[in-house]
């Protein structure tokens, strides 16, 4: 037990001289203004000299960057404004609001040029790179791809069960969204149909996505605290690496040259990220709530953000301070005795393999209180070795979902209790397999997109539950007659979204027949919760 708490406490002190070495050079900052509510939107006009911010006051308020002071206030909005987005010639710019309008106001005239209809809240809005098409998400779950000019819908597709984030790649032909169905989606430009799906073990609302400038790189945010960098190389995707934000993030934003990456998060915090090496190179403080939204400008050497507490701040890095030698990589040494797997950090994947060696005698890594057996014990005290980068980062996986699951942490928890043990060490371990379960818990039970649709022969039907539930899909064919039931059983609470977890229809009807092409619809009905959504089969 000593090994394990003179490790825990080296790993504390380090922790707080990357805090410290983190904050030592203060990046200057200057509040423009505030709305009279929270502040959900900043951008950028091209030329750099505008900064357009959206807030929950019913206003669009457009800054000097050089002089610090209020050029105009767009008033007279019907509701709240969720996005706001500039062109890319910078004469138009376009706002998202809670009634479901979409609007496009002429920059250097003030006026109105054009005001789209889209399904719920307008979260997200994005330029083409020519300018020719605007992209939105809804709460509705609709992405919708608007001509500019002329404002005709182009497209409307049924992307998430809420689209929080839209982004066009830098060469036009790909859009990425991301929902609170707790995945992204790339979507052809031209056809308005999405051709690749990412899971990758995301466990919450993916609130941003933003693509680098070269377009080879997508980050996302999300509300399970972790950032995560993806190769995209056309139909092609992998993960780069997965940061930890610390808290839910809202926003993500790449500068300009691609080097760094800015997220905003609920923790109050903007954070700047290397993303070459995946490193945190700065923590901004300067808003006393949940930062919504950050933005470069086009030159890389301002920031912008805004946030809960109702502020838009500018902040100057230019220099950008580069912490010293992250002290971070020390850690796999110092913390070599419960670094299980013996990867480098201690995590997650240090807890599956403990999982996997339970009840094992005689020496073993896994044995990490060197009492001759792998036991709960010592799943415990590994888990309390985790600190809070270690909880999400790692988790990036679906074969984490598979194999650790709410109910196994439940059961884990459970005969940790029934212990008794009363030291900090193993206290902490319990507390932090409390905040496992509660990622691993969802608040609401929710069916998901099907994955893939279009699909042939097979698709996937995910969904969560927020308490255990007898669960049945039934698919029905587009006149509403049954064609088949899939009688899942009784399911704990938890997230069912891996392959291994969602039900799985094999495009047969119940007589085994493989039925034909078109429109499909499938209902979950989990207790006395029921919903529908649609799919699509082409044989």
């Amino acid at each position: 037990m000593k090994h394990l708490m003179k490790a825990t406490l080296t790993f504390l002190i380090l922790l707080d001289l990357v805090l410290l070495n983190t904050f030592a050079q203060d990046i200057p900052y200057t509040k423009l203004g505030e709305h009279r509510w929270r502040v959900h939107s900043v951008s950028f006009s091209p030329d750099g000299k505008t900064l357009a911010s959206g807030g929950m006051d019913d206003t669009i308020k457009l800054w000097d960057v050089n002089t610090k002071g209020l050029r105009h206030t767009f008033k007279g909005h019907m509701a709240n404004v969720y996005s706001v987005s500039f062109s890319p010639d910078g004469k138009t710019l376009a706002s998202g609001h809670q009634d479901s309008t979409i609007l496009l106001w002429d920059v250097n005239t003030r006026g109105l040029r054009h005001a789209f209809e889209g399904s719920g809240v307008i979260y997200s809005l994005s330029f083409s790179p020519d300018g020719k098409t605007l992209a939105s998400g809804d709460s509705g779950g609709d992405i919708r791809l608007w001509d500019v000019n002329t404002g005709e819908l182009r497209h409307t597709r049924e992307g998430h069960w809420k689209v929080y984030s839209v982004s066009f790649s830098p060469d036009g032909k790909t859009l990425a969204s991301g929902g609170a169905d707790a995945t992204i989606k790339l979507w052809d430009v031209n056809t308005g149909e999405f051709h690749t799906f990412f899971e990758g073990g995301l466990w919450n609302k993916v609130r941003s996505v933003s693509f680098s400038p070269d377009g080879k790189t997508l980050a996302s945010g999300s509300a399970d605290a972790t950032i995560r960098l993806w190769n995209v190389n056309g139909l092609r995707h992998t993960l780069k690496v997965s940061l930890t934000g610390w808290m839910n993030v809202y926003s993500v934003s790449f500068s300009p040259d691609g080097e760094t990456l800015a997220s905003g998060s609920v923790d109050n915090t903007i954070r700047l990220w290397d993303v070459n090496t995946g490193k945190l190179r700065h923590t901004l403080e300067g808003h006393w709530g949940a930062v919504y939204s950050v933005s470069f400008s086009p030159d890389g050497k301002t920031l912008a953000s805004g946030g809960m507490d109702r502020a838009v701040l500018l902040w100057e890095l230019s220099p950008v301070a580069v912490s010293p030698a992250d002290p971070v990589v020390e850690m796999a040494d110092v913390m070599a005795d419960v670094d299980v797997n013996e990867d480098g950090s201690v995590n997650i994947l240090d807890l599956e393999m403990v999982d996997s060696l339970l009840g094992t005698i005689g020496q073993s890594r896994a044995d990490v209180n060197s009492d001759g057996v792998v036991n709960i014990a010592d799943l415990v005290l590994v888990a309390s070795a985790i600190g809070p980068a270690g909880a999400a980062a790692p988790a990036i996986h679906n074969r984490l979902t598979e194999r650790i699951t709410a109910e196994k942490i439940q059961r884990w928890l459970t005969e940790a209790r029934l212990l008794g043990e009363t030291s900090s060490d193993y206290q902490r371990g319990i507390l932090m397999l409390e905040q496992l379960l509660a990622v691993l818990t969802p608040k609401t039970t929710a069916l998901l997109p099907n994955y893939p649709n279009p699909f042939n022969p097979e698709t996937w039907i995910p969904y969560q539950l927020e308490k255990p539930a007898e669960v049945t899909v039934t698919i029905y064919a587009a006149n509403g007659t049954p064609v088949r039931t899939l009688e899942v059983g009784h399911q704990p609470a938890g997230i069912y979204k891996s392959r291994a977890r969602a039900a799985h229809w094999d495009g047969k009807n119940e007589l085994s027949e493989p039925v034909a092409s078109g429109l499909y619809l499938y209902t979950l009905t989990a207790g006395e919760f029921t919903a529908t959504r649609r799919m699509l089969i082409r044989q």
